[in-house]
């Protein structure tokens, strides 16, 4: 067993099992999950420990279907006498809630009783000596490039280590459990200069450790984007071409997922209504979704209702061809799961478009703005209306001139994904994401007068 985890998969397996049996003795249907995590983290700065926690979560929900009724209700206590009581509040709950015909399991020919299962645990080191050793490896090659700027100091370098389990069992013979990993580093670096302070940071996250960037790489990445942050100024308003980085291009696809969401269609809160076989996009672009890639971020062999997601193209040609559908919100709009009761698995945003690498990007973009950060804003999920604060990078013939910030940018999430002129080849993972940077045609832009 793992030094971060005390529990064993047959022991959620047992956990969840029993809680359905309990349910089912009760008369009613059942689903219960249940996980178990262990996180350890150290973070240095300047030499110093600052952080050495370790920490550890576990839990078994369940929800309980009964006379097209559900309720749903959790415990911390994998003990019997915890799931006792939480198989009687849910059941407590379920004779309150409105009767809905659609509340029910899957079918239970739907269920992935067996099948594809990525690899999500990579059994790599996590004593919390190793993670010290990695955190003073990032705090030492902060300290060696802030010794060559003196615009620049050292924050703080965290190394963590996740392990965790996860069970989930049903009244039609489903039990299922998972090994996870979960290794992440990151650093910060502060720079200064007569203009003001700022501050950049640089993350890395992966199953497994060697998979991580290297230490040099990340911090030196850090101080790059702490070293472009200065001097930052606001620009006039206008409107313009708009570069966002791989970072922010990220967000913007997981806002055009969210409205291909299941839940989102049925309630009629997508500014996509209806998308399926309608182009909503630039047609050189493609969305795919892959749930079995090995030790991907958002991989998985099931969701939480135990039905297994598929390989497959969300956008073709910049026409809708899936949507990410639980069981319930299939049911309402009249179609099958898609496996995707937990939201999508691991998306990847591609273009047939003539593009480049970053500088490439530059030289495509002209003269217009760059987006590093969102610092704040909102999308109306109905309208698609869209608006960010954000800081970023001034650009004219394709070279940086000076850092921007206090500006706002605003469009509508149609406009600007029928807009998109190129996606980079110098694509990044965020999370479940992978995209490259994201050319829009012609944005509005807040700024001065």
């Amino acid at each position: 067993m793992s030094e971060l985890l005390t529990q064993s998969e047959a022991d959620l397996r047992d956990a969840a099992s029993l809680a359905v049996d309990l349910a089912a003795r009760r008369g009613a249907k059942a689903r219960a999950s249940v996980h178990h995590e262990g996180i350890a983290k150290i973070a240095v700065r300047n030499g110093e420990v600052e952080t050495a926690e370790r920490s550890g979560s576990q839990g078994l929900g369940i929800t309980v279907f009964h006379d097209s009724r559900q309720g749903s209700a959790s415990t911390a206590g994998f003990d019997r006498a915890a799931i006792e009581r939480v198989v009687e509040e849910a059941m407590l709950i379920a004779q309150h809630v409105q009767p809905d015909v659609d509340a029910d399991l899957p079918a239970s020919d739907r269920l992935a009783h067996t099948g594809p299962a990525p690899e999500l645990y990579a059994d790599s080191p996590r004593s919390p000596d190793m993670l010290l050793d990695a955190a003073q490896v990032l705090d030492r090659a902060a300290n060696e490039i802030a010794a060559c700027d003196n615009r620049l100091r050292a924050g703080e370098c965290v190394a963590v280590a996740t392990e965790g389990l996860w069970a989930l069992a049903t009244s039609d013979g489903f039990c299922r459990s998972v090994q996870r990993s979960n290794d992440a580093r990151w650093s910060v670096m502060l720079a200064h200069d007569e203009g003001g302070s700022t501050s950049a940071f640089c993350q890395s996250q992966e199953r497994r450790v060697d998979a991580l960037i290297p230490p040099d790489v990340l911090v030196g990445r850090a101080a790059d984007r702490a070293r472009q942050a200065l001097g930052a100024r606001t620009i006039g308003s206008r409107r313009c071409p708009v570069l966002f980085d791989p970072f922010t291009a990220a967000k913007l696809v997981g806002e055009l997922a969210g409205a291909l969401t299941g839940h989102a269609q049925y309630r009629r809160m997508s500014f996509l209504p209806d998308p399926v076989g309608r182009c909503v996009s630039a047609s050189h672009l493609d969305l795919s979704e892959d749930p079995f890639e090995p030790l991907g971020l958002a991989s998985g062999g099931f969701d939480s209702e135990g039905i297994a997601g598929s390989s497959r193209a969300i956008l073709r040609q910049g026409a809708v061809e899936g949507l990410f559908l639980s069981t319930f919100s299939g049911r309402k709009l009249g179609m099958p799961s898609t496996g995707n009761a937990d939201g999508f698995y691991n998306l990847r945003l591609t273009s047939s478009a003539a593009s480049g690498d970053w500088q490439a990007m530059l030289e495509m973009l002209g003269t217009g703005l760059v987006v590093t950060e969102f610092q704040g804003g909102k999308t109306d999920p109905a309208s698609g209306n869209w608006t960010q604060a954000i800081k970023g990078l001034w650009v004219e013939d394709g070279r940086v001139v000076h850092a921007v910030t206090d500006v706002t940018l605003a469009s509508n999430m149609p406009a600007m994904l029928t807009g998109i002129r190129a996606v980079g080849l110098d694509v990044e993972r965020q999370g479940a994401i992978r995209t490259g940077s994201i050319l829009i045609d012609d944005m509005q832009v807040g700024g001065t007068a």
